[in-house]
């Protein structure tokens, strides 16, 4: 399992918006909006890491009003 967090920048015009819509989508766990060099905080569980760049390529980037994203991926000790 993968753990993400996926911080975005967004419009600020359409920031509730994208929270509900992101908020839906399948992997997220949490959403947050948030202050400072992002606008959007987003956590997420993964199976692989193609499910991961899919969400992140295919499903985040197409919400209109998601303007950047930079994905952190967690690692964890066995």
């Amino acid at each position: 399992m993968i753990i993400a967090f996926i911080m975005g920048k967004i419009d600020s015009s359409k920031a509730r918006e994208i929270l509900d819509t992101v908020r839906k989508l399948e992997p997220v766990e949490e959403a947050y909006l948030i202050y400072g060099a992002y606008d959007l905080l987003i956590k997420g569980t993964f199976k692989t890491p193609e499910e991961l760049s899919s969400f992140v390529v295919d499903e985040l980037r197409n919400i209109d009003g998601v303007r950047d994203t930079v994905t952190n991926v967690c690692a964890t000790a066995a």
